[in-house]
């Protein structure tokens, strides 16, 4: 079994200096000496092909499970990005799977627009009556400036070339449309502080298809280099057009355990609102 390398330097700072953080027969993981990006160092040849086939190896009935819990999910998600753009009309969600955003922005009056390197989830997405487009986060088949909000949810740790992606997302975007990510939180104690545990950075589990972790410090850097203003770093966003009796104790909720997530190292994901600038 011979590994290739894969990431040759940080596809974040671009640094060459790295320190090994764990290795398998299949893959290696490092840690960027200039930022601190978790990345892929090297790799198996085709690990990790076979998208189509390995992701939805589980059949429709997979992506279907808690289809109302998921949608109102993603409509919390949505109205977090709705705060920094009130006025959306279009949304984008790329990695589109079963189409749980996509019912979320229809539910809360938007034009809701999937897009997904799979066949599969594409064809799932029109069967619900939705427009879906085959792409990826590098080519997304969209005009400059169209869309007003952009969902990323587990997405920009797949792409071999994240930055490119999120140059993709800011042609996409007009002047002040926000991009919600989730990605996992490389903090999170797993990663972090024992690796060989948990699910994310073996081969045979996540390892085969994940090439980065960010943190939040790590994100942040990354869209920054891309033109985006990070507004919210986690899910303790206050809207303000809600019912303040429900609002406030939402609220306080999520901001006391998005503080304890992140100083436990017990966070399992980064849930980051940013926007991109308006012109002029």
């Amino acid at each position: 079994m011979s590994r290739r390398p894969f990431f040759t330097a940080c596809p974040v700072c671009e640094c060459h200096v790295r320190a090994p953080l764990i290795e398998f027969p299949e893959l290696v993981y490092v840690r960027c000496g200039g930022c601190g990006l978790i990345y892929k160092s090297e790799q198996v040849e085709r690990l990790g092909v076979g998208y189509e086939d390995e992701y939805f190896k589980y059949n429709r009935a997979g992506f279907l499970k808690r289809w109302a819990h998921r949608v109102r999910k993603c409509m919390r998600q949505l109205r977090d990005c709705l705060v920094v753009t009130p006025d959306a009309k279009v949304v984008v969600d790329v990695g589109c799977s079963a189409g749980y955003v996509l019912e979320a922005g229809r539910r809360l009056g938007l034009e809701p627009i999937g897009v997904d390197i799979s066949q599969f989830a594409v064809g799932l997405c029109r069967e619900k009556g939705f427009r879906a487009e085959l792409g990826s986060l590098s080519s997304i088949p969209l005009a400059d400036e169209s869309v007003d909000i952009v969902t990323l949810k587990h997405t920009l740790e797949h792409v071999p070339d994240p930055l490119a992606g999120l140059k993709e997302l800011f042609r996409i975007l007009r002047p002040g449309g926000s991009v919600l990510i989730v990605v996992p939180d490389a903090d999170k104690w797993k990663i972090a502080l024992m690796p060989r545990v948990g699910r994310d950075l073996r081969p045979e589990l996540r390892g085969w298809q994940h090439h980065v972790y960010f943190s939040s410090s790590t994100l942040r850097l990354a869209l920054a280099r891309c033109g985006f203003e990070v507004m919210h770093e986690d899910k303790a966003v206050f809207r303000r057009n809600a019912n303040p009796i429900v609002e406030w104790p939402r609220f306080a909720m999520y901001w006391v355990t998005s503080k304890l997530g992140r100083l436990l190292r017990l966070r399992r994901e980064l849930h980051v609102v940013s926007r991109k600038p308006m012109m002029g």
